[in-house]
């Protein structure tokens, strides 16, 4: 989604008459909008406070459709008020109970709250932010996309009413348990990046499933993802992991990453017929003879497998056996090898 141009904010210097009010260093002149104005964005304008927008019953980016990053389209009402040094949501977004989308990335927020008349919000990004827990979302039930990135948050809870979620993201917090998602029935994608995860579980009811994103945690093992028949994307990189049993039943996967973990063995990758890409640099596989299992993977477009044992024993002669072992691959690690075949 486009940064939208500054919407000519200007911060006002601090009165000086004492007051018993709290100080707002930032004040903004809105003066020069009419009432019906479309467009306001005040982000990166250092904002220690949202601003009274009462009385503009339209305010958004423009009535335009909005393409978020994971293929999720829809007409947007949107206030942004990203980078900035908010500490808490002002009661004063009570009013805009018409909003769809709000983003308040990269500010101090502490706390979920005062959102509760949101309920048109189809979309919330409080990524970067300094929230504990999640909480005071139970009554933004059209909620489909959810941001909660690099913030404070030790466990998955309180999102029982957001059935509509397609999109959840809580990558870079201190979670140590996927719990309480079981009712998230409308889930495409689910981003665990970067937490304490010792251990996949509770994603069984998950059936819409089509990405799953868990690397940088402490896994050891892939387990409980056979039900997920649709996923597409598997992301499992950057921990402990010694093999690639319990993906065998994901036969629509196309995407599977499991670099820089202890994989010792690439058995069990060979059952995903509709695999396009493999990463697996940076493991412990020390036979040559491991790619052989790649080549029964007709789609297979895209392998990343250097700096594993095997890398290391011809580093000359890496690039070409692989070629003529995998010839059906069109890309070796970061650079073409061939070019693509046409489709048509």
């Amino acid at each position: 989604m486009s940064e939208k141009p500054s919407a000519g904010v200007v911060d006002l210097p601090q009165e000086e008459e004492e007051s018993k009010e709290p100080v707002l260093k930032n004040q903004f002149d809105l003066s020069t909008y009419d009432a019906d104005s479309t467009e306001i964005d005040l982000t990166h304008t250092r904002a220690d406070h949202i601003p009274d927008l009462s009385r503009f019953t339209n305010v958004e980016v423009k009535l335009k459709i909005t393409y978020f990053p994971h293929r999720f389209f829809f007409l947007s009402q949107e206030l942004r008020m990203r980078n900035n040094l908010l500490t808490s949501c002002s009661p004063t977004l009570s009013s805009l109970v018409t909003l769809t989308s709000l983003d308040l990335y990269e500010n101090q927020l502490t706390e979920i709250s005062n959102l509760e008349s949101l309920v048109n919000l189809v979309s919330l990004d409080l990524s970067y932010n300094r929230i504990r827990e999640i909480s005071g979302l139970d009554k933004l039930t059209k909620l489909e996309i959810l941001y909660l990135v690099n913030n404070k948050i030790e466990k998955i809870e309180n999102l029982g009413s957001l059935t509509q979620l397609k999109l959840l993201e809580l990558g870079d917090n201190r979670i140590k348990k996927i719990e309480n998602i079981e009712h998230l029935v409308n889930l495409e994608e689910l981003f665990l990046g970067k937490n304490k995860i010792r251990q996949i579980e509770g994603v069984g009811s998950l059936q819409k499933l089509r990405v799953l994103s868990i690397p940088g945690n402490r896994l050891v093992k892939i387990e409980n993802v056979e039900e997920l028949k649709d996923l597409k994307e598997l992301y499992l990189s950057d921990q402990g992991l010694q093999n690639i049993y319990g993906v065998e039943s994901l036969v629509n996967l196309t995407l599977l990453d499991v670099a820089n973990n202890e994989i010792n063995s690439f058995s069990g990758v060979e059952k995903l017929t509709s695999l396009n890409d493999f990463w697996a640099n940076d493991n412990k596989v020390e036979s040559f003879s491991e790619i052989e299992l790649l080549s029964k993977l007709k789609d297979l477009q895209t392998v990343y497998l250097e700096r594993n044992p095997f890398y290391f024993h011809d580093t000359n002669q890496y690039r070409r056996k692989v070629m003529m072992t995998l010839t059906q691959v069109t890309q070796i690690d970061a650079t073409m090898c061939r070019q693509p075949t046409s489709p048509f």
